[in-house]
């Protein structure tokens, strides 16, 4: 994956340099990951640096938001991994990952229902995880 990222920052005109691919891996180990996550991973990364690198990758659709309220977090953009959905727990905020078919079907029929075609789509549920119930 890390060779692919860096050809398509190399044909959108970016250089694939050290810092860029320290945020990606540390990216991918923390999923979704929180700003203030990736720059206390990467310590010797000055903090706007992080900022821009994360910019970058959303602009190019490396990464994109995950919305929990009004913060977000980042993960891998749809074209690196499956599409999928997050439940977030509200009292520890740990983030689920959940794949479920039914979903997207009932978000495509409701679009083609009303005539709309979608480009893209998220679904945020907030809660208290098991641990936290």
């Amino acid at each position: 994956m890390e060779l692919e990222i860096k050809n398509l920052l190399k044909q959108q005109g970016f250089s694939a340099t050290k810092t860029r691919m320290a945020v990606l891996r540390t990216l991918l180990s923390v999923q979704p990951a929180t700003l203030h996550q990736l720059i206390t991973a990467l310590p010797n990364v000055d903090r706007a640096t992080v900022y821009r690198t994360v910019d970058l990758f959303i602009d190019l659709g490396i990464a994109k938001k995950v919305y929990t309220g009004f913060k977000y977090r980042v993960e891998l953009g749809d074209s690196f991994q499956e599409h999928h959905h997050h439940l977030t727990c509200l009292r520890c905020e740990t983030v689920i990952d959940v794949h479920t078919p039914e979903i997207e079907y009932a978000i495509e029929q409701t679009a083609a229902n009303n005539g709309f075609r979608p480009v893209r789509h998220d679904l945020e549920i907030t809660g208290y995880c098991a641990n936290c119930s």
